[in-house]
């Protein structure tokens, strides 16, 4: 069966089976997703910040929808501003005039002798943007270029954890209703790709409903 139309069954059945919205973030995007985008408008979204979308990500844009019900409070929308009346991203959110530049980490960072300013530069997340808020100051990016394109790792600075890769065991920890306890400097596991992280939500949100 086509991975898209696995997601999208499965997000139908969560939707039934969470109508009290139990899941956490639910209550923010109700499991709706917006309007897909058409190729021309994600081909003049690749020319104007001169990138190429990761393939995955590009085809659940065009056949999934354009943000919406996802992890954490749900998927940004590209494309569009923040409304104000949505959680709000990190500045990166808002731009992105550093989205072509080379994402460059393959391991988990944290530098806490940095100055602040320093610390929560977007330099560390350029090749990237913001795609999910967790809550907490805890965003999990997409990134767009470089070795780790098309992975979703987390921006953590926030609580002083660093930057770190998106692994079965921080989905395990923030996709799961009771998770074992999660220590991100101890997370060196290799980043889900787009498909396997919005995955692990919907499996794990569905184990979470059933078990209510």
């Amino acid at each position: 069966m086509n991975k898209l139309l696995q997601l999208k069954q499965k997000l139908k059945q969560l939707a039934i089976l969470d109508a009290t919205f139990e899941v956490f973030g639910s209550e923010s995007h109700e499991y709706q997703l917006n309007s897909c985008l058409k190729d021309v408008d994600i081909q003049a979204f690749e020319t104007q910040y001169q990138i190429t979308l990761p393939n995955e990500y590009r085809c659940f844009l065009l056949e999934v929808g354009n943000g919406g019900a996802g992890p954490g409070y749900g998927l940004y929308k590209i494309l569009e501003p923040i409304c104000k009346n949505e959680m709000v991203a990190t500045p990166s959110q808002k731009k992105y005039d550093i989205i072509s530049q080379t994402f460059s980490l393959t391991q988990a960072w944290n530098n806490l002798d940095l100055p602040k300013d320093a610390y929560l530069d977007d330099k560390f997340i350029q090749g990237a943007f913001v795609i999910a808020n967790y809550g907490c100051g805890i965003y999990a990016l997409l990134v767009i270029t470089g070795e780790q394109k098309g992975k979703i790792w987390i921006d953590d600075r926030t609580n002083d954890s660093g930057i770190y890769p998106a692994s079965k065991n921080f989905c395990h920890y923030f996709h799961d209703l009771e998770p074992d306890d999660f220590m991100s400097d101890d997370d060196d596991g290799e980043p889900l790709s787009f498909y396997d992280w919005y995955e692990d939500w919907l499996n794990r949100s569905l184990e979470q409903v059933s078990q209510v």
